[in-house]
């Protein structure tokens, strides 16, 4: 199809309102597939996107804008609005898949997903996937399509078996973590003292004899130190000046971005606006991101949790890394003036022709880690500056309040995560270089992600 055409197709696929601007329109490689990108001139959060394939098909279709009618209908009613869209698309697709049950629920939406059956198990990302709103319009579609090679395996294991598997080679780690409640079905959004129960949520080969290798044998976790103090550690650490606030540049967007923080980004008004030189999504990308900084912000106390600098600075690397690393200390100071007691850092193996250095830092507490504590620092080898800070998820402090000790042992722990834990068999995607739509079958575990170390409570993942 030509260009025209597909363009065409998006409108009427979307029903796009003739108030939308066209934000983006991108043909893709060998104009492979087609992406549109309506926006809402006053709510840019607001809009219609549809993607298409090869042959002008639809493969997606987002609509998030005002509803077109406020009346509610039942189920069914939504079903048959949702079988007609589809067979208006892909004909063969309502009697090709099964519709799955969904436990799904929404205040202003019904969620449908179709998927394609092997042997009484449904083939995961197969079929198709929508959205429909209580007044019966389709606002998300995604088609998956059929597998292309379905990989049999020549006999299947017992569970008795499988479970074996899975026993022989799993570790248990003692560590902080935040229960969030959208992650963890029975999360209180505090922190507690948990053991994680390491490979153990690896599937694998329904045929346990086609092992596969499911690690690196020869990666080893980097060591961190304790933090390097020097003299004059807590002087110039002002975080606006060290990530370049202070250089002219002026705040162009503010936004909500959830989960309680604020996105702000900041340009310098001397500086050229980019200016595209088409539609295409590398075009809108660069235009967004084009000689900014970007902050985060928390809502609730202001305190910047992170960095993203993409202003292209230009000269030779005066700053070595040695500096660069009392800069990011210091700037982790500036923020936790306590950071000593909370952070240890991690050495990356540096380039001396990048134009940043970087850092990790481990976040712990009495000698305890943080699950998934790390925050990342880089500094620019031509201006000092911070070009990027990945903040922690939390405050170290708050870890102070709980405590380090565990009410029960790693073997314990250990009985109650094998008392729950069971497998399951199921199809896999297998995600190879060669290996579009194909499936392999697999036993996966099913098993609590944590044991509260106080409680011996199983803390079940809501995901």
């Amino acid at each position: 199809m030509k260009k025209e055409e597909l363009k065409q197709k998006a409108l009427e696929i979307g029903r796009v309102p003739t108030h939308l601007k066209l934000e983006i329109e991108d043909y893709g490689d060998e104009r492979k597939r087609s992406y549109f990108c309506w926006i809402d001139p006053q709510d840019e959060h607001k809009g219609i996107i549809v993607e298409l394939g090869p042959d002008g098909q639809l493969e997606g279709l987002s609509r998030d804008v005002e509803p077109e009618s406020s009346e509610k209908l039942s189920e069914d009613q939504i079903e048959d609005i949702l079988i007609q869209f589809v067979n208006s698309h892909y004909p063969e697709a309502p009697s090709a898949f099964v519709r799955e049950e969904n436990d799904e629920a929404f205040d202003d939406k019904v969620r449908f997903s179709y998927v394609q059956m092997e042997d009484g198990l449904p083939l995961p990302m197969s079929g198709f996937m929508a959205d429909v709103s209580l007044s019966g319009e389709v606002v998300y579609f995604r088609y998956y399509g059929k597998a292309c090679n379905i990989i049999k395996p020549e006999q299947v294991v017992d569970e008795k078996e499988a479970m074996a598997y899975f026993k022989k080679d799993v570790d248990v780690t003692l560590l902080f973590e935040i229960l969030h409640r959208s992650v963890y079905k029975n999360g209180d959004d505090q922190p507690h003292l948990v053991y994680e129960f390491e490979k153990a949520g690896i599937a694998v080969p329904a045929d346990v004899s086609e092992e596969k290798e499911i690690c690196d044998d020869d990666y080893v976790e980097s060591e961190s130190f304790p933090l390097p103090l020097f003299e004059d550690i807590h002087e110039n650490a002002d975080p606006g000046s060290m990530i370049g606030l202070n250089s002219g540049l002026v705040k162009v967007r503010e936004a909500d971005i959830g989960s309680g923080r604020i996105g702000i980004v900041w340009r310098n008004p001397d500086v050229p606006v980019y200016q595209p030189a088409d539609k295409s999504m590398d075009s809108w990308f660069r235009g967004r991101v084009h000689q900014v900084l970007k902050t985060t912000h928390n809502k609730e106390t202001g305190k910047l949790e992170g960095v993203m600098s993409f202003i292209d600075e230009k000269g030779p690397n005066t700053v070595s890394e040695e500096e660069c690393e009392k800069i990011a200390i210091r700037f982790l100071f500036a923020l936790f003036p306590n950071a000593d007691q909370y952070f240890k850092i991690k050495y990356d193996k540096q380039g001396e022709e990048g134009s940043s250095a970087g850092f990790t830092f481990d976040v712990h507490c009495n000698g305890v880690p943080l699950r998934f504590g790390q925050v990342r620092i880089c500094v620019s080898r031509q201006t000092g500056r911070i070009t990027v800070y990945m903040g922690p998820d939390i405050d170290p402090e708050v870890l102070k309040a709980v405590d380090p000790v565990p009410s029960i042992s790693p073997e314990q722990a250990k009985s109650i995560f094998w008392r729950h834990f069971k497998v399951e068999l199921g199809w896999e995607r297998e995600y190879g270089e060669d290996e579009e739509n194909s499936y392999r079958l697999v036993y996966k575990p099913v098993y609590p992600r944590l044991i509260d170390a106080y409680t011996s409570e199983a803390v079940i993942s809501a995901l």
